[in-house]
C-alpha cells in the first residue's frame, strides 16, 4: 500500500480498526512507509502484494514470538478493511539513532561515559544472543537499526528495530549495509552477525569506522576495500585526529577481539565488555597531525567550572553546566538552573527566556538581568517539544511550528507568533533546522533572518538518512548515512529569500560536526587537528589558519558573534590577533 496524502483505513490485528492521517507519516523509504499513532507504528508495504509473494505474513508471525526489551518485534498483522495483508504494527520505542552515540558532542551534552558505552554495548551483545537463541539473524544491524533510551537514570538501554528485515525460518534476508558486511564470509550466518555488532559497536567506543581514517595506499571512498584487506585502524601508519577517542577506553578482552576480528579476519563470539583481563594486543597508536604555530590566534578561557564541566553553549553568551546551572558569560554569574539538558535559552529585552519540557509540559521563565528574579510565564497552548533557531523559540505540536514571542507590558508576557504547518512526525530537529520526510521526499526546515521560515525541497537528501545538522545565517549542513553505509556532508548556501540554493558534497569519516555558524554569516570549522578553518559561504572566501593547538576536539560553538569553544568541560574563546 503506497504512502499517500489522505487517509488511510487500517484494521489492526486483535485491536481493530484504525484511521491513519497525514499527520500520523513518519517516513517513506526503501520497502514502505512509518506512520505513529500515539504509542504505535504501523509499517505499510509500498509493494501491495509483497506480504503474498514473500511469505510475509507467516515472516511477522514468527518475529512477533521474539519477546525481548530491547527488540521492537511486531505486534501483528495490518491489514484492508477488506483482510488483506499490507503490513504491520509494533509498539512505539523511544531513543536517538545510534550515530549519535558515536559523535562527541551528544556525548558530553548527555555525560554519556565510557561505563554507559560497555553497558550499551553488553546490552547489545545480549540482545543479538537472544536472536540468535530464536533462531533468527539480524543480518543488516548497522547503525540507524539500533535506537538508544536514556530515560533510566545512570543507564543506556538499546532498541533493535526494522526487525522485518531479519532472517527467520525459511525466510531469507535480503539486504545488508555494505559498511557492516563481512566480505569475508560467503553467506550469513551467527558469526556475520557478530562481526556487524563489531563494527557499529567499535564506534560507540572510538567514533570511527574500523575500516576509516587515513592509511597509505588507500583512498577516503575504499573502504570495502580495506574491509576485504583487512587494512583496519589497527594498521601501523594509520593517522586518526584527535576527534577520535583513544582505544584504551576499549576494556582489554574486547579489544582483543576487535583487533583479531578486523586486521586479523578472525571469527568467534565476542566476550562482554565487562569481562576482566588487560588487551594482549600491541594496538597502533592513534596519529594526530602536527603543525607549527602560526601565531595568528589568541585561546582565551572564558569559564572553568569546577567539578562541574560545561557541556552546552548557547549563542546568546549563556553556558550550561552538567549539573543543570545556566552561566551568563558576559555577567561572570550563575543566572539560572535548567532541570532538563534539552532546555533552550535565548537573550530578550532586559533579561532572559528561558524554555522546558518537564513531564511532557511546557515551561517558560523570564530571567530578569539586573535582579536576577525568575519569573513563571503562563503559556496555554499545548506542545512537547521545543525548537530553538540562534535566538528565535519555537513550539512544536500537531497544528505545526508556532513561535513564541516575549512581549513587555507592565511585566513580562508570553504571546503567539506565527505558526507555520508542518508536519511534526516526520520532521527530525537539529540546531537550527529540522529534515523532514514526506512522503520519501525531504525537505529542509529553516527559520530565517527574524520572523520568516522557509520549507526547502532538497533532492540531495533524498534516501539519505540525518545523522547531524547545523543551520545558520544562509548556510546549512547536514551530515547524514548512505544506503552503502557512508556518511555524506552536504553543504546548502542559500540566496537571501532562502528558495534556491548552491550544493557541495563530500564523504566524511564520521557523523561529527564541528562547525559553528556566526549571525553575520562567518563560519567556523575544524576538521583536521592543526587547522582552523573560517570562511564565508554566501561569497566563497575562506582562510586557513594553521596552530599546533587547534584540535579536533575542541567543539566549536558561538557567543552572537564570537567563535568560542569547549574542550575538557571547559568554555573558551579563540578569534584573530
Amino acid at each position: 500500500m503506497p504512502a499517500k496524502c489522505g487517509n488511510i483505513d487500517i484494521v489492526l490485528e486483535k485491536r481493530g480498526a484504525l484511521t491513519l492521517r497525514p499527520a500520523d507519516h513518519v517516513a517513506t523509504g526503501g520497502e514502505g512507509s512509518i506512520y505513529r499513532a500515539k504509542n504505535t507504528i504501523i509499517k505499510l508495504y509500498t509493494d501491495p502484494g509483497k506480504m503474498n509473494h514473500d511469505g510475509m505474513a507467516e515472516k511477522i508471525r514468527l518475529l512477533s514470538a521474539i519477546k525481548h526489551p530491547f527488540i521492537v518485534s511486531p505486534s501483528g498483522l495490518v491489514t484492508t478493511n477488506a483482510g488483506a495483508p499490507v503490513g504491520y504494527y509494533m509498539p512505539f520505542a523511544e531513543g536517538e539513532p545510534l550515530p549519535r552515540v558515536f559523535t562527541n558532542d551528544w556525548r558530553k551534552r548527555e555525560n554519556f561515559t565510557d561505563q554507559l558505552a560497555s553497558t550499551l554495548v553488553d546490552a547489545m551483545r545480549q540482545t543479538v544472543e537472544f536472536a540468535h537463541a530464536n533462531h533468527a539473524l539480524l543480518v543488516d544491524a548497522n547503525e540507524m537499526n539500533w535506537l538508544v533510551s536514556l530515560a533510566k537514570p545512570n543507564q543506556a538501554e538499546p532498541r533493535v528495530i526494522d526487525v522485518d528485515s531479519w532472517q527467520i525460518g525459511r525466510y531469507p534476508a535480503k539486504v545488508i549495509m555494505l559498511s557492516i558486511r563481512d566480505w569475508l564470509s560467503p553467506k550469513f550466518s551467527e558469526l556475520t552477525d557478530w562481526f556487524s555488532w563489531g563494527i557499529v559497536t567499535f564506534q560507540i567506543y572510538s567514533g570511527i569506522h574500523p575500516y576509516k581514517g587515513t592509511l597509505p595506499g588507500y583512498k577516503p571512498n575504499q573502504m570495502t576495500d580495506r574491509m576485504k584487506a583487512k587494512a583496519s585502524v589497527f594498521s601501523p601508519g594509520i593517522q586518526l585526529n584527535k576527534a577520535v577517542r583513544d582505544f584504551s577506553v576499549i576494556p582489554g578482552p574486547l579489544l582483543d577481539w576487535y583487533v583479531a576480528t578486523f586486521q586479523q579476519g578472525e571469527r568467534t563470539k565476542p566476550p562482554s565488555p565487562f569481562d576482566t583481563g588487560k588487551a594482549q594486543s600491541q594496538v597502533a597508536r592513534v596519529l594526530h597531525a602536527v603543525t607549527t604555530a602560526s601565531g595568528l590566534l589568541i585561546f582565551e578561557k572564558l569559564l572553568k567550572p569546577v567539578n562541574d564541566p560545561v557541556i552546552r553553549v548557547f549563542p546568546c553568551g549563556v553556558v550550561m553546566l552538567n549539573s543543570g546551572k545556566l552561566f551568563d558569560l558576559q555577567k561572570q554569574c550563575q543566572i539560572s538552573c535548567a532541570k532538563t539538558k534539552d532546555a533552550e535559552i535565548i537573550r530578550s529585552e532586559n533579561g532572559w527566556l528561558k524554555a522546558e519540557v518537564i513531564n511532557k509540559r511546557l515551561q517558560f521563565s523570564f530571567i530578569n538581568d539586573t535582579s536576577l528574579n525568575e519569573e513563571q510565564l503562563k503559556f496555554d497552548l499545548a506542545g512537547e517539544k521545543i525548537f530553538r533557531s540562534d535566538n528565535r523559540l519555537f513550539v512544536i505540536n500537531d497544528q505545526g511550528l508556532t513561535e513564541v514571542i516575549l512581549k513587555f507590558f507592565s511585566k513580562p508576557i508570553l504571546s503567539l507568533g506565527k505558526t507555520w504547518g508542518v508536519l511534526a512526525n516526520s520532521i527530525r530537529w537539529f540546531d537550527g533546522l529540522g529534515i523532514q520526510n514526506a512522503i520519501g521526499a525531504t525537505y529542509i526546515i529553516a527559520p530565517f533572518n527574524d520572523t520568516a521560515c522557509a520549507e526547502i525541497r532538497v533532492p540531495e537528501l533524498d534516501g539519505l538518512k540525518p545523522v547531524s545538522a547545523k543551520g545558520g545565517q544562509r548556510f546549512i549542513v547536514v551530515i547524514a548515512l548512505d544506503k552503502q553505509g557512508n556518511y555524506q556532508k552536504v553543504e546548502l548556501t542559500l540566496d537571501r529569500e532562502y528558495k534556491t540554493y548552491k550544493v557541495w558534497q563530500e564523504i566524511v569519516d564520521s557523523p561529527d560536526l564541528n562547525l559553528t555558524i556566526l549571525p553575520k554569516g562567518v563560519c567556523a570549522t575544524i576538521v583536521q587537528d592543526g587547522e582552523l578553518n573560517i570562511f564565508v559561504p554566501t561569497s566563497s572566501t575562506q582562510n586557513t589558519v594553521k596552530d599546533k593547538n587547534i584540535s579536533t576536539d575542541m567543539l566549536l560553538g558561538n557567543w552572537e558573534n564570537k567563535v568560542v569553544y569547549l574542550q575538557n568541560g571547559e568554555i573558551w574563546c579563540v578569534k584573530m590577533k
